[in-house]
C-alpha cells in the first residue's frame, strides 16, 4: 500500500492507493501531478530499511510502505 499525506490549508489529508485500484491510483497521480506542477515539495519519509528521506518530483517514486509528504513552500519575508 502507498500513502500520499497532503499538507494544505484544509489540514492532512491521507490517501492510501496501490497499483491494483487504478481509480485510487488515478486519482492520487491527479493530486500529485498538480503539487508538481504549482511548484510544491514532495518528500518520502518512513522508507524501509532505514533508508534516508528523500525529495521526489515524480510519482513513480513514491514507494510501499513509505509516506509521501506533500508540504507547501513555506514564505518567510
Amino acid at each position: 500500500m502507498k500513502l500520499i499525506r497532503v499538507l494544505d490549508s484544509t489540514g492532512d489529508t491521507a490517501i492510501e492507493f496501490d497499483e491494483a485500484n487504478t481509480e485510487a491510483t488515478a486519482k492520487a497521480k491527479a493530486v500529485f501531478d498538480d503539487w508538481m506542477a504549482k511548484k510544491r515539495p514532495a518528500f518520502l519519509t518512513k522508507r524501509a530499511d532505514g533508508k534516508p528521506d528523500e525529495k521526489i518530483t515524480s510519482f513513480d517514486q513514491i514507494e510501499d510502505g513509505a509516506e509521501t509528504l506533500l508540504i507547501p513552500a513555506i514564505v518567510a519575508g
